[in-house]
């Protein structure tokens, strides 16, 4: 950080539960600790990328996002249940918590799927005037955080929640454990490679060396080594038994760069 600007980078997890799709206003994560500078100062832009489904980039709904500080060290409520609607008894039990909300409208903030199995989130010189405008009185929220919440020293720590709104949200990939005559892969935290053999979509399009994994059931977790071929990609630190024909999807198929000015 310098004097005036900072940018901070998150990561949201994603309940394993969007393997498959959301009705298009579901809650699509729960409050997300954001550790940023000490000091009031203004959210001034949002980018990042959202992994599309199947390794196709097709998770174009809106999404908007609140933003919450706690209360005398006490961390805002549950926004809610994950791949499910929220209601008027939960939303009541964060609204003092509350400091700001961003509506963002995809078609005026994605690269319309020019990159193929994903979409960029940016600024476009057609964006509307009121969908993470450029610039204007009110036009962005401030943000300080509660000085009881802070969490190491220098900083403040901020709370993100969304809900995907319009299009459903869908993060499941088709890439499945396939070892043959429905053999498991058993659990390995060594830090040892583990080669795995899958079927569906070819995992090249949807993984990167260094994504963290979910399982579709919500049993396991690992980190991509490599993607070596349409049918084979390495992991390791396998938190348990990957059953055969199990779907391997992100953990954090959204990343958002914050741009923060003080």
């Amino acid at each position: 950080m310098n004097d005036k600007y900072c940018l901070i980078t998150s990561t949201p997890t994603i309940s394993h539960l969007f393997n498959t799709a959301s009705d298009g206003t579901d809650i699509l994560f729960d409050w997300q600790a954001l550790e940023i500078p000490v000091g009031t100062c203004m959210l001034k832009s949002i980018t990042g990328t959202v992994a599309g489904h199947d390794g196709a980039a097709n998770n174009a709904g809106d999404l908007t996002v609140y933003f919450a500080r706690s209360i005398d060290g006490v961390a805002p409520a549950s926004f809610g249940t994950v791949h499910a609607v929220t209601s008027a008894t939960i939303s009541a039990a964060f609204r003092r918590n509350l400091i700001g909300m961003m509506y963002m409208d995809m078609s005026d903030l994605d690269d319309g799927d020019k990159l193929v199995g994903y979409s960029v989130l940016g600024a476009k010189t057609t964006q509307a005037a009121d969908h993470i405008p450029n610039d204007g009185l009110n036009a962005f929220p401030f943000f300080q955080g509660d000085p009881a919440g802070t969490t190491r020293k220098g900083y403040q720590t901020i709370y993100y929640a969304a809900l995907a709104g319009g299009v459903a949200m869908d993060f499941g990939t088709a890439v499945a454990l396939n070892m043959g005559s429905g053999a498991n892969v058993a659990a390995d935290m060594t830090g040892a490679s583990v080669a795995l053999t899958t079927s569906g979509t070819d995992p090249r399009i949807c993984f990167q060396p260094g994504d963290l994994l979910q399982g579709s059931t919500g049993t396991v977790t690992a980190e991509v080594v490599s993607v070596d071929s349409a049918t084979a990609m390495t992991v390791k630190n396998v938190s348990a038994q990957i059953d055969h024909a199990e779907v391997l999807i992100l953990q954090h198929p959204i990343q958002f760069h914050f741009g923060l000015e003080y």
